[in-house]
């Protein structure tokens, strides 16, 4: 019994980060209050849709909503993909980002135009993210 729990530790240590719905929220809530996020006024977490996906395509996901519309916004971050908390915190950056733009009505879709590249530039050198990879 006592090698199972030593190896279980040892597979939880050197394994994947478990993603939840409610750690996503707390990533984002953090962000949320941290330059230079706590200036765009973005959405307490309780107004979005946190979402942990088996996507092997991507990171994250926004899905913007129509203002008018009773649903949410939603921001998805991949269990495959993101492995470690740093990552996570890039990846929620990064989706945030997409918030941002879509709550200030700027293009949310398609390929990042220089708008999200200067936004991203000023979130990677607070928060010290690659920005290669970002």
């Amino acid at each position: 019994m006592e090698k199972r729990i030593v190896r279980d530790f040892l597979t939880e240590e050197r394994g994947r980060l478990h993603l939840t719905p409610e750690a996503l929220e707390n990533a984002y809530e953090y962000l949320r209050v941290t330059l230079p996020f706590r200036r765009w006024d973005l959405p307490h977490a309780d107004n979005l849709v946190f979402r942990v996906m088996g996507a092997r395509d991507r990171y994250g996901h926004f899905k913007g909503r129509i203002k008018d519309n009773s649903d949410l916004n939603e921001i998805g971050v991949s269990q495959r993909k993101v492995q470690s908390t740093d990552m996570l915190m890039a990846t929620m950056a990064h989706e945030m980002i997409h918030l941002h733009q879509h709550e200030k009505g700027g293009c949310t879709r398609g390929p990042h135009n220089a708008h999200f590249m200067r936004l991203a530039a000023r979130v990677c050198r607070v928060h010290g993210f690659d920005p290669e990879t970002f």
